[in-house]
């Protein structure tokens, strides 16, 4: 078994494991960038096999994947999402997305040093529009906030004036909003408490609620959020790479808690300290928690185009070498078990009855 579990670990070619849910069709991935290009088969700006999204929801639905919410980081991505989800929505009903603007993107909502406020005309539109309509794929609004580790993409300034000016809108739109409104998917990268100081300057509709996305920082700052009414924390492998990471997880409240992917990317990996963990939960639960079996080849990226060449899209039983996907979100609940030293059951029943009661439910 230990072998078994290192193989499906390592990405070794072929291997046989996955977890067996036995509360069907209860995981939610709150964080998925379907329209990365990977998906498109498309890898460091090269074309290896062909776009395999409807595999991806396939296997993400196989394994107990029931929702999932697609993140948006810029107008054109709300449109590509908009897309994805009018496609598939046969395959899987409960999938929405985000509709905001990324930090990183904040520039290209820019004219020189100054809003730009006719692109800021068109977002409002479509937000107006979304809420009028009360658009079934509408879930949230983001992903939007402060990222101070990559200000390469946009500085402090630019950041701080196009997640305000997304505030500013938002607020005059759902404030007195004869319904719930969606949620706020909440990016915060090494801005200290300078995200939370900027939504404290807004009034906000009192069913609001806010999500921290991907959280890394610490337990303190973890701490401030959580103590805050409406307020959530979501997990991923990016925030377990980390001692720090794990210790945080391990204090945030089952009843703040929100569990996701971030695929493609935000992998495990042998190098994070979550990896002994995971390989000790399967080996523990092995003989009491039941296993479906699911026999997918992980392609290593020579064997990539014969797969495709010989199989095309009518095989689904793959993964692509280091390409994160919707369908391993259960290693994150299984983490979380272990380090709660919970039940498997309590965490998926728990995190799930999160999702209803934030999103709307299933």
């Amino acid at each position: 078994m230990q072998r078994l579990i290192e193989m499906k670990l390592e990405n070794q070619d072929t291997h046989t494991l996955i977890i067996s849910m036995t509360f069907k069709n209860k995981l939610m991935d709150i964080g998925l960038n379907l329209i990365d290009k990977q998906f498109q088969g498309i890898y460091h700006g090269k074309k290896i096999h062909p776009c395999d999204i409807k595999n991806v929801i396939n296997k993400m639905i196989e394994n107990d994947v029931s929702r999932c919410m697609l993140t948006s980081s810029s107008i054109q991505d709300y449109h590509d999402n908009s897309k994805i989800c009018e496609d598939y929505k046969d395959m899987i009903p409960n999938i929405g997305y985000t509709v905001g603007i990324h930090p990183c993107s904040s520039a290209e909502m820019m004219n020189g040093k100054d809003i730009d406020f006719e692109k800021f005309s068109v977002l409002e539109g479509i937000w107006k529009d979304l809420l009028k309509t009360k658009n079934r794929f509408f879930m949230a609004f983001g992903e939007f906030g402060l990222d101070y580790d990559r200000l390469e993409y946009a500085d402090k300034e630019t950041q701080q004036k196009v997640f305000e000016k997304q505030l500013e809108i938002i607020s005059k739109l759902t404030v007195d909003l004869d319904h719930k409104p969606p949620v706020f998917f909440l990016h915060m990268r090494s801005c200290n408490d300078d995200l939370l100081t900027t939504l404290d300057k807004y009034e906000f509709h009192k069913e609001q609620k806010f999500i921290v996305h991907s959280f890394t920082d610490s337990l303190k700052l973890m701490d401030e959020i959580i103590a805050r009414k409406n307020y959530f924390i979501s997990f991923n492998n990016c925030s377990l790479r980390t001692e720090e990471g794990l210790q945080n997880l391990k204090h945030c409240p089952l009843d703040k808690l929100f569990l996701e992917t971030d695929a493609p990317w935000c992998g495990i990996r042998k190098t994070h300290p979550s990896y002994p963990l995971l390989v000790e939960a399967l080996e523990e639960h092995k003989d009491n928690i039941q296993y479906k079996q699911l026999d997918y080849t992980v392609l290593k990226k020579k064997k990539i185009p014969l797969w495709f060449e010989q199989n095309g899209l009518d095989k689904d039983d793959y993964l692509i070498g280091d390409r994160h996907e919707p369908c391993e979100l259960w290693k994150v609940y299984l983490l979380v078990s272990k380090l709660k030293n919970s039940s498997y059951e309590e965490i998926v029943n728990k995190v799930w009855d999160n999702c209803q009661n934030t999103f709307t439910p299933m």
